[in-house]
């Protein structure tokens, strides 16, 4: 058994409103993540905001979750609920995923785990305090995404080690490196970009739906109200 779990209970901190909600084409940027999902797993899990749970509609067979603080802590409430042996994380703000690349990542292979990422395309500096320390060999450097796929057993121990030790990681792959297991990569591309400003959010609805959003706000007319502090804001 497959499951599916996509991250939508961010708070926005960034782009000033939920984006998760915001309209693409008509409908929540997180619908189209959720909608290519349907049909290709055993199990469908929706992280939302908590004061979100009761008044989001989802398709049939979708269940819902209320997030916590952190998108670490987000992912461990879903994968509480999670019977699969398999299971496949995703942001919400990553609208633009092909649905094949949701199917392809689940071929773990002789990994316990499997992310995309895109190969780094401009020379990586690593800087510190404003100077630059050193020049990284670009061709070992890799840009993470999702989705990611992980052996259930193993990423839930791998949370719950974390949770004892007050380890936070801005990704899954992350807990796996640290504790031991192996994470290998499925190569995808910088169209399968993650909505971060709301300058992404123009380029999604132009490519998209081949025009420019008309404004940069929620479906749920909400605002942002705190939230996560980590690097990570999908949840």
């Amino acid at each position: 058994m497959k499951a599916f779990v996509l991250l939508a209970s961010g708070e926005g901190r960034r782009t000033g409103f939920r984006k998760q909600f915001a309209l693409l084409c008509g409908k929540p940027m997180f619908m189209h993540a959720l909608e290519k999902a349907l049909g290709l797993f055993d199990e469908l899990i929706l992280v939302l905001p908590p004061d979100a749970v009761e008044s989001t509609p989802v398709p049939p067979g979708v269940k819902k979750v209320a997030g916590g603080k952190e998108r670490q802590d987000s992912v461990y409430e879903a994968l509480k609920v999670v019977n699969a042996e398999l299971v496949v994380l995703h942001d919400a703000a990553r609208p633009l995923t092909p649905r094949e690349l949701f199917l392809r990542v689940t071929q773990l292979g002789p990994y316990d785990g499997l992310i995309a990422a895109a190969r780094a395309r401009d020379t990586i500096k690593e800087v510190e305090n404003g100077r630059v320390v050193r020049t990284l060999d670009r061709s070992r450097v890799w840009h993470a995404q999702t989705p990611q796929a992980f052996k259930t057993e193993i990423l839930l121990a791998c949370h719950e080690r974390a949770r004892k030790e007050g380890f936070l990681a801005t990704d899954d792959a992350a807990l796996l490196e640290r504790y031991g297991y192996e994470v290998g990569v499925l190569e995808s591309s910088f169209w399968n970009f993650k909505v971060t400003y709301p300058e992404d959010l123009k380029v999604a609805e132009l490519l998209l739906c081949g025009q420019p959003v008309s404004s940069a706000r929620s479906n749920s007319g909400q605002p942002s109200s705190g939230g996560s502090s980590s690097g990570n804001s999908s949840r």
